[in-house]
């Protein structure tokens, strides 16, 4: 059995940067992945996601992955008083989230590990706990990628 923990969360309002990517499937995956880390990448590299972590009240990196009509939207960004025009918020609502934990290595490998966990092994054994339009929160917690504490938050199916 896999670990992981229900925990309540406040609604956090997300300032950050939009990418369009494939949906992920079974053979487009590590593309899928590439792709996240790509759009990060990106963002670090134009100043844009350190402008969001300046201003960050809680100093978590958030991405969102949130399937669409024949997309996957990618959402990266932070909890921000930064006002950039070009940036666009999503609200995380309030509430139930299954947390899965992982610690020590780069985010991107964590991030995909513990997505694998959740849908490989979590939801077959628990169908209930995973609705299929809703969201997944990728949460950076200590601000560094390459040595990364990370959570995979998903709401509760209520």
């Amino acid at each position: 059995m896999t670990n992981y923990e229900i925990k309540t969360f406040n609604e956090t309002v997300i300032t950050g940067y939009a990418a369009v990517l494939p949906l992920p499937t079974i053979k487009n995956i590590s593309e899928v992945s590439e792709k996240k880390s790509h759009h990060f990448l990106s963002l670090a590299t134009s100043g844009k996601f350190p402008a969001l972590m300046a201003e960050s009240t809680d100093k978590i990196g958030y991405a969102l992955s949130e399937a669409k009509e024949d997309y996957l939207e990618y959402f990266a960004g932070a909890n921000t008083t930064t006002n950039d025009p070009k940036a666009e918020e999503r609200i995380l609502p309030a509430g139930e989230y299954i947390v899965l934990k992982a610690t020590g290595g780069p985010s991107r490998q964590l991030f995909d590990q513990l997505i694998r966990t959740f849908f490989g092994e979590i939801v077959p054994e628990n169908p209930d706990l995973y609705k299929e339009d809703t969201f997944v929160v990728e949460a950076l917690l200590n601000g560094n990628p390459k040595d990364a504490e990370v959570e995979l938050r998903i709401p509760l199916n209520n």
